[in-house]
């Protein structure tokens, strides 16, 4: 487990080992929205291992004011997407490959995502050196977001492509009764009503992680253990085309996210 707490991660790992009666249960400390911090754990982690079947991208945040990481890398895009969904996976890409046709990558995305396309680079990790319209980028936390878990579906839909060797998909777990949901929403989570609980949330993700790769269509989002649409048509929104990028958009992306990750 990659985790950034140890008192959770440990508390975690006891409770694990309690359950199935596997005592090989090992903890390695990062926040995955820093950088140097990720690249250590990784290298921690390929002196253990030669071979991973699968990653699970979970980590997440959504803020309410606009925060960076000790990096100077907006929080929300850091974790979600820089780190988490790209850097990660891609560090690890030589251990998948060792690992197989079963290996996979699962990133846990949001229904979030069906607000927004991924847009231009600035807007998207707010960079607050770039103006548009002789403004600075406002920062809106729903709206990174979104981005963030848009971008995830996108990175899967390309290395489908072009890292077939792998699986790539994209999970929702619903809206589930957390914290973060709690911190985020407030008083107007009852409009999200009824939440499921974390494990209801987390049961789709875990059939991901462990199901018969032959069972998963590479590159697609699943709730409940089905395929969903990446995009829903209603007003302004004729076939999902307000949520759609182009490939130049997300070869765009993927440009960005190799120089920011300095690759």
């Amino acid at each position: 487990m990659l985790c950034r707490s140890k008192e959770r991660a440990e508390a975690a790992r006891d409770e694990i080992v309690q359950e199935t009666k596997n005592e090989n249960v090992n903890i390695l400390l990062a926040d995955i929205g820093e950088l140097s911090q990720l690249r250590k754990a990784v290298e921690s982690l390929q002196s253990m291992e030669t071979k991973v079947d699968c990653i699970v991208s979970n980590a997440g945040v959504l803020l309410n004011e606009r925060k960076e990481t000790s990096e100077g890398n907006e929080i929300t895009y850091a974790v979600h997407l820089l780190g988490g969904s790209y850097l990660l996976p891609t560090l690890l890409y030589p251990q998948l490959q060792a690992a197989g046709s079963g290996a996979r990558v699962v990133f846990v995305t949001s229904g979030g995502m069906y607000r927004k396309k991924f847009p231009s680079w600035p807007v998207a990790i707010n960079d607050q050196s770039t103006e548009i319209k002789g403004e600075k980028i406002k920062y809106d936390g729903v709206d990174s977001y979104c981005y963030a878990k848009r971008a995830q579906v996108l990175l899967a839909e390309r290395w489908a492509k072009e890292r077939s060797d792998v699986t790539w998909v994209t999970g929702h777990p619903g809206w589930a009764g957390t914290d973060a949901v709690d911190d985020a929403f407030g008083d107007t989570k009852k409009y999200l009503e009824p939440l499921r609980s974390t494990w209801e949330g987390a049961e789709g993700l875990s059939w991901l992680m462990s199901t018969d790769v032959k069972n998963l269509q590479n590159g697609e989002f699943y709730l409940d253990r089905k395929v969903q649409k990446k995009h829903i048509a209603g007003p302004f929104m004729t076939e999902g085309s307000y949520t759609k990028n182009t490939e130049e958009d997300v070869d765009d992306m993927l440009e960005n996210l190799k120089k920011a990750c300095g690759l």
